[in-house]
Formats: structure tokens, C-alpha cells, sequence
């Protein structure tokens, strides 16, 4: 890529298209201010019957989506975001303006008593100056046990001398984060709870071949969590 030309990561916690208070939200509405390039999603729900929200947000904004599933059959109650029972497919998103080349899941393993297998979403983009990127968005889990699953993901994306991204709620502080070696913060800023943050939760840490050029926290799009962005562009 050129020194001249850069890519915008954003990221949100969808919190399965609801707010704190469990009603729904606009979601294509929340990702168009973020005019990104990449725009990673977690807590992506899909009723069953129903409009999917990944192909609404790239119909609205007009990019390629890509979606990993985790569960193809769950409700919202049962996940404590909602009182709704109506079942759906529950998974993360990547959106992009760029090609994909390559798309692949790594599952991160399973913590007891969390209803949710952890994975990361690994997309490899092509960028216009030439060059890839390769995206891994993920959540962890909120049992403790993310530290070991972040160590656990950034020892197989070793495997690959790829530019590399982590990018999602990884349910941990900013200071756990250094566990990720080799990797460091494009976002500093709390983003927990989104109607007064305490922490943050949500984050973006690029490899030593990617140079940050600016990070932000967002305005509150409708979920519980605060959105995040960062500019990037290969070192």
C-alpha cells in the first residue's frame, strides 16, 4: 500500500442488534457514519424467517459481507439480551470495500458455562495499493478465560508472515492486552457501557507490520458497547 493511502478499521458489539434496554436498533443506520473501509461485527443475531442484518448493512453501504456462524439456533433471552424467544443464527461479520482473498475460522475453544463457542474470523484483504491485510475479528469470552484464548489466537496466526489485525470485544482491559505479543493498540479509550464506559473492552491491535495512523472511540451507535475505529496502513 501506498504511503499515501490508508485503510479505516471500525468494530462494534452489535449485542445482537439491541440495545441496553433489550430494543432493537437500526444497525445499517449505526454502521453508515463509520465510512470504513473493514467493519468488523460481533454478537450478530439473524432471526429465522427474518431480514438478515449483514446483508442489510451491506446492501445499505454496498460492500461484500462475510459471516461465521457460532450457534444456528439460539434466542435472545436466553443470551440476557432481550426478553425475546424467537430463535435465530447467532455469529460475527466482516464487511469490506476491498477483495476478499482468503477467509478462514480458528476456533479458539470453549469456556465451561459459556453458552458461546469462541473463534476468530480471519479475512484476508486485497488493498487497492497493492498488498493484504489480514483481518481477525473476534469476541472472547467473559468468563475469565479470554487472556488464554487471546495467547491461544495470536499463536496460530504466527503461523502465517501475513500483516495482521485482532480486532473485537475481547472482553478484557487495555494493560491485559499485552499478552498479544507482538501486537499493539491502534484504540485507547473505554468503551463499556456505552451510556457511561467504565473500561475498555473493545479493541484493535495491529502486528508490528502495520502502522497505526490515528484511533478513536465512536458515538453511541445503539448497542450496549461503543463502536471503534482506527486508521491503518501496511509498515
Amino acid at each position: 500500500m501506498t504511503s499515501d493511502q490508508e485503510v479505516i478499521l471500525a468494530s462494534l458489539n452489535t449485542h445482537g442488534g439491541r440495545g441496553a434496554d433489550g430494543r432493537a436498533y437500526d444497525l445499517p443506520a449505526a454502521c453508515r457514519p463509520f465510512k470504513a473501509d473493514i467493519i468488523a461485527l460481533q454478537e450478530v443475531w439473524h432471526p429465522h424467517g427474518g431480514p438478515d442484518p449483514v446483508d442489510e448493512v451491506a446492501a445499505a453501504l454496498g460492500v461484500e459481507a462475510t459471516w461465521a456462524e457460532l450457534r444456528p439456533d439460539i434466542d435472545l433471552r436466553s443470551l440476557a439480551i432481550s426478553a425475546e424467544t424467537a430463535r435465530g443464527r447467532w455469529g460475527l461479520a466482516v464487511l469490506t470495500t476491498m477483495p476478499v482473498a482468503h477467509s478462514e475460522i480458528i476456533d479458539l475453544g470453549r469456556t465451561p458455562r459459556d453458552p458461546i463457542p469462541r473463534v476468530a474470523q480471519l479475512i484476508t484483504v486485497e488493498l487497492p495499493g497493492g498488498g493484504r491485510l489480514r483481518v481477525a475479528n473476534t469476541h472472547l469470552t467473559h468468563l475469565l478465560a479470554s487472556p488464554v484464548q487471546l495467547m491461544r489466537l495470536v499463536r496460530q496466526l504466527t503461523a502465517a508472515d501475513v500483516p495482521t489485525v485482532i480486532v473485537g470485544d475481547l472482553n478484557m482491559p487495555m494493560p491485559v492486552t499485552g499478552l498479544a505479543v507482538g501486537y499493539a493498540p491502534a484504540v485507547t479509550g473505554r468503551t463499556y457501557p456505552a451510556h457511561r464506559p467504565l473500561v475498555q473492552l473493545d479493541h484493535i491491535l495491529a502486528s508490528r507490520r502495520v502502522t497505526r495512523c490515528g484511533g478513536d472511540v465512536l458515538p453511541p451507535a445503539g448497542s450496549d458497547h461503543l463502536p471503534i475505529q482506527a486508521r491503518l496502513r501496511l509498515s
